[in-house]
């Protein structure tokens, strides 16, 4: 009985020793965060991506380091999707137009004219459709962070104010690679020219192209407003932009650093919306120092060519059931709000 004993004890200690050696293994066990986007240093959404960063690497305690890459050192936004898709990227920070090439839905957010000001965004984003697109970008492979913001796009050209449609009949504008883009360039008579980020410089300098459409401050930060001299303030289309993680990636993840990672949701979506609303005004005036003019459309201009881009709403609804739902899901929260 004493040996039975005493080999019953031995069992028992060597079981305890495994499980506490397994238990430390997992404390101990580091994960590494390759986070690449194309904006460049010093701007807003590189701050965030710093800030998330450095904030999780602090309260992981060194368990999740991240190595991030700016400026579209690692290939254009359909690049970083793909890549962050097939895991050989662990987060990435892109615009939402970047992401329809692998979940189409997303083009619900980017078609022309859909929202009217930021009460409307916030609210569409973080309380109606936000389940939603948390479901369909889990379903290829990404897991949604936070929505972030690229903002109002407006038009830009070597030579002209944009008044009218008229205006860009038979120009050769920069679209962004996205079929809601490329059809309403056509739609307003332009012809469209898909460039990736990293590529519209040279093609703007050498004349592939006379002008593009996005924000005034990735315009900026991306010295893509060097090779133009007229603005239109058109505010044709708000772009959300989106921080996810490959989802398979995070499955492995223990459940305390999921919680690490998660706990600061809010914070993040709301510093990243208002570090980049307060920079407009003066970004106008960085761009007027640099000897480029402004036009602002009037009430009656956006109305014109939000009518001509009502076909590019009903092609996308002919592509995509689950996008045209949403679409109704968000014009029925719109009508709500008001």
């Amino acid at each position: 009985m004493r040996h039975k004993k005493v080999g019953i004890w031995s069992v028992l200690i060597i079981l305890v020793v495994m499980v506490l050696g397994v238990s430390n293994f997992a404390v101990a066990q580091e994960f590494t965060v390759r986070a690449g986007t194309v904006a460049p240093e010093g701007t807003p959404w590189s701050k965030l991506l710093t800030d998330i960063a450095k904030r999780i690497e602090t309260e992981s305690n060194g368990r999740i380091k991240f190595k991030l890459y700016f400026g579209g050192k690692l290939g254009g936004e359909d690049s970083l999707v793909r890549r962050a898709q097939n895991g050989t990227l662990e987060m990435i920070g892109v615009s939402t137009g970047a992401m329809t090439g692998v979940v189409p839905e997303l083009d619900t957010l980017e078609l022309p004219y859909l929202f009217d000001n930021y009460r409307q965004i916030d609210h569409v984003l973080d309380n109606v459709v936000n389940d939603d697109f948390r479901k369909l970008l889990s379903a290829k492979g990404f897991y949604l962070y936070v929505w972030s913001e690229n903002g109002w796009r407006n038009i830009a050209t070597k030579d002209r104010f944009v008044k009218t449609t008229g205006d860009l009949a038979g120009l050769k504008m920069r679209s962004q690679p996205n079929p809601v883009h490329v059809d309403m360039w056509q739609a307003w008579g332009a012809n469209a020219v898909p460039i990736a980020v990293p590529e519209v410089p040279s093609s703007l300098q050498n004349g592939v192209v006379s002008g593009y459409d996005n924000t005034l401050l990735f315009g900026y930060a991306a010295q893509w407003h060097q090779a133009i001299k007229k603005v239109t303030l058109s505010e044709h289309i708000y772009q959300p932009a989106v921080v996810v993680f490959n989802q398979q990636w995070y499955d492995k993840l223990p459940q305390d650093l999921k919680d690490i990672i998660n706990r600061n949701v809010a914070e993040d979506t709301k510093n990243g919306r208002h570090a980049i609303r307060k920079l407009t005004k003066h970004l106008v005036k960085q761009y007027q120092t640099a000897g480029i003019e402004f036009y602002q459309h009037t009430a009656e201009e956006k109305s014109s060519f939000a009518a001509k881009a009502r076909p590019v709403w009903d092609k996308f609804r002919a592509r995509s059931a689950t996008g045209s739902r949403l679409l109704d899901k968000i014009l029925e929260a719109k009508k709500q709000s008001k």
